[in-house]
């Protein structure tokens, strides 16, 4: 390529993918690499010298403010045409450390989870059966297994395939935009790498699944680490904590029967429950343990199972399901679902305990506690964006409000979102799709048909399509007929307007003479 003044961006950034492409960076290094770069930009062959490629490059290149200075001179080559900040090798080795130390990690949860199986397996040998809470320890174990063996086949897979594009991007320069938000969001390349970045405690570390894993979840995130520390050491301290977090405080922490009232209003699943919820609260206020102990476990499965309905598990598949069985169809569909390893696990242990008449009076208070405190996560499940009624109603509120992408989300799904009369929004639909005939709605539209750059989209487009769905529903229909008989027309003027910009462009750029 002979580098000029002329030379396109475009022809710039395809020979630096081409360069980055056909050479090893992580035998060669970024600043060889810069040296081939160079040659081929300025069409030297390989006798060039690193002086000659700098002082040819400086004398031919248009660009102003290129450092003097020899060693900042390739660390900008490297930097502005190929966009590598660090040696790329030295990152590959860096996130090679990482991986070894996950790798060691896992090997350690699965050498204790096999230690306790072949525990409790010569435990059955020697007594010839598991107790019911040994049984779902087993489970609870077979399941973490699971998990860490996923984990650690993740890890291989990235390895093997992903490793060394992983680590030419995170060598890359950083856009100054997105460099302060970056760590928020660029965790790890696989899940286990990312496990502690939002949880408290190891996800995949079976001994840190424990009776406090589900509470006090809305707290400061060091806070509650802090808290459950306490717990763990001490139950008075466990009972200390809860019943304050339970009775909350006037005008700055509701309270957990205020905070299920405020969920039991808001859910059609829940407001169906609302007069057994109602007892049994009053149950655990007047300290009515033995009665609310009773009810509340039947009352947490049940919603588990009102949510399996609404998530489209039949009820001839509800009929032989077990609770963990429920659990397993909530947790695919629903990512907001972060408590299955708990109520898998933990919470059929204290329902059986329960449920067998396993108590005596001096473990009601505890168990009540315990079990106010599993309650109020699974009434927030019942609000869960991910319920497709809740979804539906969140679409619904945005539509109303006049936001063209929800008029159309809400257009494909009005007939299918079966809305239950609990939540009175035959208003709220007539005002949103009243917005189907206002202007600023087929402006959104047209101006959406103006950014298609092919005439062959055309009829294939999104606004062509949701033009002709408001036909067929009987939608604003003349503005739909209007907008479709000249959707041609309007999208070939863009298309050809645009084509002639790229034109006028193109000649700019052109060599004059």
């Amino acid at each position: 390529m002979a580098y000029n003044e002329f030379t396109t961006v475009g022809e710039i950034f395809g020979l630096s993918a081409k360069v980055v492409r056909e050479n090893d960076v992580f035998s060669l290094g970024k600043r060889t690499l810069a040296k081939v770069f160079l040659r081929e930009l300025l069409d030297l062959d390989t006798s060039a010298t690193d002086a000659e490629l700098e002082a040819r490059y400086k004398a031919c290149s248009p660009r102003r403010n290129i450092p003097a200075e020899s060693a900042q001179f390739w660390n900008f080559v490297e930097k502005e045409y190929l966009h590598l900040e660090t040696e790329p090798k030295t990152m590959f080795s860096e996130i090679c450390f990482r991986v070894n130390e996950d790798l060691v990690s896992l090997a350690g949860n699965l050498s204790y989870i096999r230690k306790e199986m072949a525990e409790l397996e010569e435990k059955k040998k020697i007594d010839g059966r598991l107790t019911a809470e040994e049984r779902y320890y087993r489970n609870q174990l077979e399941y973490f297994e699971s998990k860490n063996i996923a984990a650690k086949a993740e890890i291989v897979e990235f390895m093997t395939h992903k490793i060394k594009p992983y680590a030419i991007s995170k060598a890359s320069v950083k856009n100054p935009i997105f460099s302060s938000v970056a760590p928020l969001f660029d965790v790890g390349p696989y899940a286990f790498g990312r496990r502690l970045h939002w949880v408290p405690t190891d996800p995949y570390d079976v001994r840190a699944l424990d009776t406090y894993s589900n509470k006090f979840m809305d707290l400061p995130l060091r806070g509650r680490r802090e808290i459950v520390k306490e717990c763990m050491d001490s139950p008075e301290k466990f009972k200390k904590y809860a019943a304050a977090y339970i009775s909350g405080l006037p005008d700055k922490f509701p309270s957990v029967r205020e905070k299920i009232l405020d969920l039991v209003a808001r859910s059609h699943i829940l407001f169906r429950r609302k007069n057994v919820f109602e007892i049994m609260l009053s149950h655990y206020e007047d300290k009515d343990y033995i009665s609310f102990v009773s009810m509340a476990p039947l009352q947490i499965e049940g919603v588990f199972a009102d949510i399996c309905r609404e998530i489209g598990v039949s009820e001839s598949q509800l009929d032989i399901s077990s609770l963990n069985d429920k659990l397993q169809h909530i947790d695919g569909k629903m990512q907001s679902f972060f408590y299955f390893e708990y109520y898998s696990f933990k919470f059929p242990v204290l329902r059986n305990l329960v449920a067998h008449g396993g108590l005596v009076d001096g473990e009601l208070e505890e168990t009540a506690i315990h079990l106010m405190l599993d309650l109020l996560p699974v009434c927030e499940l019942a609000v869960s964006g991910d319920l497709p009624v809740m979804y539906a109603l969140d679409v619904l509120k945005d539509a109303s409000n006049e936001k063209p992408e929800r008029l159309i989300e809400w257009l494909d799904i009005r007939k299918s979102a079966a809305i239950p009369d609990f939540y009175g929004v035959q208003d709220v639909i007539a005002r949103a799709e009243s917005n189907y005939s206002k202007q600023e709605f087929w402006d959104y539209l047209d101006g959406e048909l103006k950014k298609l750059r092919e005439i062959s989209h055309i009829k294939a487009s999104e606004p062509v399509k949701v033009a002709g769905k408001l036909k067929s529903a009987g939608l604003a229909e003349e503005q739909a007929e209007k907008f479709l008989r000249s959707s041609v027309r309007v999208a070939k003027e863009a298309i050809n307007q645009n084509n002639q910009k790229l034109e006028k462009f193109r000649d700019l750029l052109k060599p004059k003479g």
